[in-house]
This record gives structure tokens, sequence and C-alpha cells, in this order.
């Protein structure tokens, strides 16, 4: 027997999970077995003592929902969704709070969170065999091969892991092999600048931790528009480190701010911690400052960024953060519309979606231009033969908001309104000759539309019921009805 291992995953000499934090700081998220590719987004708690100021949030990889900043409460409430990724990884998500004074670096704990990968074994074995893998003490299948002894197995492989168990059975013939898997590519790092917005003179915190603790061979820091400095390190910093919180850097050598926005790199200290922290202070007449953190790791070939842009200038943190919550996308609409009489006919849109902060992101604002047409033609009476034709622009303002989510599948309600200008055009055989005529109606609708998300891209179907009567003094139609469409999305 023979088996082909799909590229599949991870790295790791930790824990699977691990959390590093001050001890009267405890985190916990929901569900607790979190596999890449079901799309399910992940709620985490943080625990805080009484008093503690506003508790920032951010992540290695995946994307925080619009509270990236919680204040208030001794539970803190974060929705965190995992990457698009198939692979296993570890995520690297911080959580802290605002420094104590301006040359003080501030509080942080460290969560590492074990993404499951998603992923299918081809095997090779005798047809009609029984194949089962064993995946750190799971087991997946059995799946029969077929006739050209071929089967493909799904499985679940969470990090760290580098070899499954294979076992083929058919009849009294039982096969059992060790195979190993191909290592992933790097888990990313979790880099953030505190505060939002850097004081022009007094400067903030660059923070950096990733799957395991790091060291000043691992990380290479560049910034634009600043230059890095060290941190002062105090008993009080010292000692949260024994718990698991990183000190400010020793052993790095003050330079001198650059005459321009020249990148500097920063030793960041010669032993392994859990988060290494490095003082950012703009440089003379900055700006905008753009530090990147790059991971130089001889042992694999690529190497993961984290780019952090932060405004000098006085912004709030909470406005920083309500911007970058707003996502937009992009759809595509063809189907018909099924009308009574001669009303029905091919209909289609092209539209942009806006996707907003509230409700948890499940509220979407949408703009959509449409074509709509209907035709007829027959006897019409002492008019003789009458062919008759719509052209219709429908451009519609709605709403969007998510029902029901399970996995990669969602289901949303629609709403909207807008103007329709609409072009008609009949000819008849009789006296009444040619008639051309536009005018402007009014449509409204609602739309229960379905969503299978892909990376990317979405598949949709959508039913949508509209009324658009329209009266002129040749025309007696409804532009509205039952409509069918399928469609994609795309987020950029």
């Amino acid at each position: 027997m023979t088996l082909r291992a799909l590229p599949l995953l991870m790295v790791l000499a930790m824990p699977v999970a691990g959390m590093a934090g001050a001890p009267d700081v405890t985190v916990s998220w929901s569900p607790e077995r979190i596999v890449l590719g079901a799309d399910v987004p992940v709620t985490l708690k943080v625990q805080v003592p009484a008093g503690t100021g506003p508790l920032h949030a951010a992540a290695s990889t995946g994307t925080f929902a619009s509270n990236r900043v919680v204040e208030g409460g001794a539970v803190r409430r974060f929705e965190w969704r995992p990457p698009a990724v198939r692979y296993p990884q570890v995520a690297v998500l911080l959580f802290w709070t605002d420094a104590p004074a301006a040359d003080a670096p501030p509080p942080v704990t460290v969560v590492r969170l074990p993404l499951v990968g998603l992923t299918e074994l081809d095997v090779a074995t005798a047809a009609g065999a029984h194949v089962e893998v064993e995946v750190a003490k799971r087991r997946f299948g059995p799946v029969r091969a077929n006739a050209r002894g071929q089967a493909r197995v799904p499985v679940e492989v969470p990090p760290g892991v580098r070899q499954a168990r294979v076992l083929a059975t058919r009849g009294t013939l039982r096969t059992d092999a060790t195979v190993p898997l191909d290592p992933p590519p790097d888990s990313p790092l979790a880099a953030a600048l505190t505060p939002p917005a850097l004081p022009a003179v007094e400067g903030g915190w660059l923070l950096m931790a990733g799957e395991a603790p790091l060291r000043a061979s691992d990380v290479d820091v560049l910034a634009e528009g600043a230059v890095v400095a060290p941190a002062p390190v105090d008993t009080r910093t010292t000692r949260l480190a024994s718990a698991g919180m990183a000190t400010a850097a020793e052993g790095v050598q003050a330079t001198e701010p650059p005459a321009g926005d020249v990148p500097r790199s920063a030793d960041v200290g010669a032993e392994a911690q859990d988060v290494l922290r490095v003082r950012v202070i703009p440089a003379s007449g900055a700006q905008r400052v753009t530090v990147r953190v790059r991971r130089m790791d001889r042992a694999h070939a690529a190497h993961t960024e984290a780019d952090v842009t932060v405004l000098s200038t006085s912004v709030t943190a909470r406005a920083a953060e309500v911007v970058d919550t707003w996502r937009s996308s992009y759809f595509l609409l063809a189907g018909g519309v099924f009308a009574s009489g001669a009303n029905s006919g091919p209909s289609g849109g092209v539209g942009v979606s806006v996707l907003t902060p509230w409700w948890r992101h499940r509220l979407a604002a949408e703009l959509e231009i449409g074509a709509r047409t209907a035709m007829d033609g027959g006897p019409a009476d002492a008019r003789g033969t009458v062919r008759s034709q719509v052209v219709a622009l429908p451009l519609l303002l709605s709403v969007r908001a998510e029902l029901f989510r399970r996995g990669a599948f969602s289901l949303h309600g629609r709403a909207g309104a807008g103007p329709v200008p609409f072009f008609h055009h009949a000819l008849s055989s009789g006296a009444q000759g040619e008639v051309k005529e536009s005018r402007v109606a009014g449509m409204g609708f609602v739309a229960l539309q379905a969503a299978h998300r892909f990376d990317r891209w979405s598949a949709l179907a959508e039913a949508r019921g509209a009324w658009a009567p329209v009266h002129t003094p040749w025309l007696d139609s409804q532009l509205g009805g039952l409509a069918l469409y399928l469609g994609m999305r795309f987020e950029p």
C-alpha cells in the first residue's frame, strides 16, 4: 500500500495552547476546538481586575470584529474570526491595557489558540479496502477504496502533528502504516503599535509575539518615520515576566533619531521572551509611522510580515478602530422575473455592499444597479397587431441582514427601494403606429438570500418579491413580481 499526504501542516515545539499574562487576567474561548474552514466565529472572554481601563486586542491572523477595544466590566467580550486558510497553525492574540506612564511599557497578555487544519489524504491500497486514518489519537473514516484502489479520507490535523497512521482492511488482511506529513508554512507573528495614535514626542510601544517565545535573532524590526529605542527595565516589569509577562527588552542599544525616514533595525534582546516590546519614537516632523516586523528564521524560505500604520496626529483610538471595521464587497446577480400576463422576463444586477460594524458585522448597506425587460406581441382588437417592449434600469438602495450562519453557509434578509427609469417601445400595425416613451417609476422589494463562502468568493441564490407598477397612456405593466437569481459575491 502507498499513501500520498497532501501538503498539510504544522510547526511547534510548544504546548498546543498557551497564555502568558498577569495572574489575575484569565482568557477563555468558545468553541474550544477551532477547526479551520468551518467559518465559525470564536468568542473570547477576558476577565480583568476591577477598575481596569480600556482593553485592546490584536491578532497574528484572522480578524477581530468591531470590538477590538472594549471598555468597562470585569469580563470583556471579543469576537474573532479564524483565517480562511486550511492548514493548521497557531493564532497569537494580544490583549493589553494602556501604559501606566508614557515611558512605561503596557501590561500585555498573550493567548495562543491552536487552529486545527482541515484537509484530505489520498490513499492507494487494494480495491474495496476500508481505509481509516488516525491523527493525534482521533480516527477518520472508514472510506472504501474504489475499483482502482484509491480512497480520499477527510482528516483534521492539529498544529505540531507531523505524522498520520493509516489502517487499511480488506477481509482478513490488515495493513498498518505510519506516514509523515509535510510541514506547513510558518504561523504569522502578532505585532501591534500602542497607543493607536502615537504622541509626537513620547512615542509608543511595538508589541511582538509568536507561536513560541522569540529571541533577538528571530525578528527584524524596520521603522519608517520613526526610530526604535531601548525600553527601561524596572523591578515591577521584571517580576511580571516570571508570571509570563514580557519585560522591556534588555541589551538594546539606544539610537539617535535619523535625519529622514530611514528604516532602522532593532535588536530586542538575546533571551527568548513571550512578548518582545520595543519603544518607537516618531522622527521629527513625521506624520505617519510604518513599522514592519519580519521573522528571520533560516529554516524556512517564507517569512512572515506584519505592517502597522499609525498617525501621529491626535486621533482617538475608538475612531481609528471604527474606520477599520467597514468592509466592502461586490456582487453580481442574474435570473428572471415571473409576473402575470406578459410581464415576465430576464433580470439581473450588479452592486456593491458595505459591511457595517453594527450588530456584530451582520448589517450591510447595498447599492444595486439592475436591468429588467419584458416583451409582448399579439393581436390588440381594432388596433391590429401590437409588439411592445419595456426595458427598465432599477437603482436600488437596500439593507442586508445576516439571519443565520453555520460553517460556510449563511442566510440573509434584504429589503430596499429606489427609482426605476424605464423605456417603452411599441409598434402597432394599425393607425396607432409607433410609440416611444420613457418615464421614472418606483420599486420596492424584499428578498431572502442564501450564500456559501469559498474564501473571498461566495455563491449566491436569492428569491425576491418586488412591487413596481407602471402606468402611462400607452402602458399598464408590473415590473415587479417573483424573481429568482443566482450570482457571486467577491470580498477584496
